[in-house]
């Protein structure tokens, strides 16, 4: 049984392959990975330094108009 993550990771790589129109290698896979985990740790690192009123402003500025 897949766990949540490995969906999500499965689904990442997939969207990944899609888009550069081919399939990863797993040596690309895992550089790929490591570079988005660092990036999310980043955004992650962010939100958190980032205080209520100007997180605020960042999510209405983001947010798409209907």
């Amino acid at each position: 049984m897949h766990t949540g993550n490995d969906q999500n990771e499965l689904a990442t790589r997939a969207a990944i392959e899609l888009r550069a129109g081919r399939a990863l290698m797993d040596a690309e896979w895992a550089a790929m990975r490591a570079r988005l985990l660092e990036f999310a740790g980043i955004l992650r690192d962010w939100d958190r330094k980032t205080t209520a009123s100007q997180k605020g402003n960042v999510e209405v500025l983001c947010q798409r108009e209907p």
